[in-house]
């Protein structure tokens, strides 16, 4: 197969990753019993692993054979509550960078059906990264003030 489609195998992985990185997320948030937030982050995780299952269905349909590597989770260690969605939204930016880079090398080379399939996560990166600059923007103007972070994080456990 071509290197679009080891590319997209490799998607299928950070994917994974994403969920693990948002699992050390959901941790520390759970530490700090923001129980809101940290279902917030455990429904995020539940969708990086369905944006990983939708890639490797993709994948086994199209007659690619699946390769998983190693996870890395990074450290796990944040310094606020702040950081953690900060580092979130970064991370959803790097998403959609690859996701990006993906549908390019994926028109280069004329394949559509890589192109539909793609189509769906470029409008859910929209999403993803619109969530993340709201609340990051949103404790910004809390200012790791236990109040306001009590009243986002009672919103946040509605998800």
């Amino acid at each position: 197969m071509s290197k679009l489609y080891d590319g997209l195998n490799e998607q299928m992985n950070f994917e994974l990753e994403s969920a693990y990185i948002y699992a050390t997320m959901s941790a520390y948030l759970n530490e700090q019993n923001m129980k809101g937030m940290t279902h917030f982050i455990d429904k995020q995780v539940e969708e990086e692993i369905e944006h990983a299952k939708k890639i490797k269905n993709f994948l086994q349909e199209t007659g690619y054979g699946i390769k998983y590597h190693s996870l890395n989770p990074g450290e796990g260690k944040f310094a606020s509550i702040y950081e953690v969605f900060q580092k979130a939204l970064a991370h959803e930016k790097v998403v959609t960078s690859k996701i990006h880079d993906l549908a390019a090398q994926a028109r280069e080379e004329g394949e559509q059906r890589v192109l539909n399939l793609l189509a769906w996560f470029v409008d859910e990166q929209i999403e993803e990264e619109d969530t993340f600059t709201v609340l990051v923007e949103r404790l910004e103007r809390i200012n790791d003030q236990w109040d306001g972070l009590y009243i986002l994080d009672g919103e946040m456990g509605q998800r």
